[in-house]
């Protein structure tokens, strides 16, 4: 069981920039430049719209950069990264020749129309500003251009658990979120809790069509589900998705 107090107290400490700073350090982040799933994100991105000639934009990817160097070697005219927190070594960046960005995670910092791609892959599931951030992917991306995101919609606090905890996968959702902020703000494996139709509302409501959608679905949370009343609120879907993954386009006006 979760010990709120200590939660919150680690929360605090971490919003100390000494700590943090030196947190930040041992923090792995996303696919954490394995060549076998760099392989694996690069072919979600570009299944259906290849990076051939096309500007790309990531957003979030930690401490990888390989996949925009693999958008480079397959052709693309050029790759930007931005994130909130510096992962990657300036040098090492120029050396991928890939352009690198730090923001403060509101609006981001482009002209309008200035992409044909943008990626992310879970990285939306931690922007404190979902609404803001969708709104922004559609104002730089060029008409006619592609979003294509995974969005991992479990609570990472229990990622990496050892044995596993499967009915775990959700419990950021038992907060109120004034307290789960308490809790969470801070820290790296901060969720802002959307579920699928919140995406997709979010993503639409921007102007997005969605070309293509794909879901998975956690069996463990679905046998249990009748006794996870805190999921009780939540459609069907909604209460066992733990992943979706959305190609998007920007349609012409």
């Amino acid at each position: 069981m979760t010990f709120v107090p200590f939660e919150i107290l680690h929360n605090l400490l971490l919003g100390l920039k000494p700590i943090s700073q030196l947190i930040q350090r041992y923090h792995l982040t996303g696919i954490n430049s394995d060549s076998g799933k760099v392989d694996e994100v690069f072919k979600i991105y570009s299944r259906f719209d290849p990076p051939l000639g096309k500007e790309v934009l990531e957003i979030g990817p930690g401490q990888t950069l390989d996949v925009l160097e693999k958008a480079l070697t397959a052709g693309a005219a050029n790759s930007t990264a931005v994130d909130v927190l510096r992962y990657v070594p300036e040098m090492l960046a120029k050396r991928k020749r890939v352009r690198y960005i730090i923001y403060d995670g509101r609006r981001l910092p482009f002209d309008s129309c200035r992409f044909d791609c943008i990626w992310s892959h879970t990285a939306l599931e931690h922007v404190r500003n979902p609404a803001m951030t969708v709104a922004e992917c559609f104002r730089v991306l060029r008409t006619g251009g592609h979003l294509v995101a995974l969005i991992d919609l479990g609570d990472h606090s229990y990622y990496g658990l050892h044995p596993p905890q499967p009915l775990k996968l959700f419990d950021c959702l038992r907060y109120p979120e004034w307290l789960w902020n308490l809790m969470k703000s801070n820290r790296s494996s901060y969720t802002n809790r959307l579920r699928k139709s919140d995406w997709i509302r979010l993503f639409t409501g921007a102007g997005f069509v969605i070309e293509h959608q794909e879901s998975t679905v956690s069996h463990v949370i679905a046998e249990a589900l009748p006794s996870l009343p805190y999921l009780h609120r939540y459609t069907y879907e909604d209460a066992v998705t733990s992943v979706i993954t959305l190609w998007l386009k920007k349609p012409q006006d």
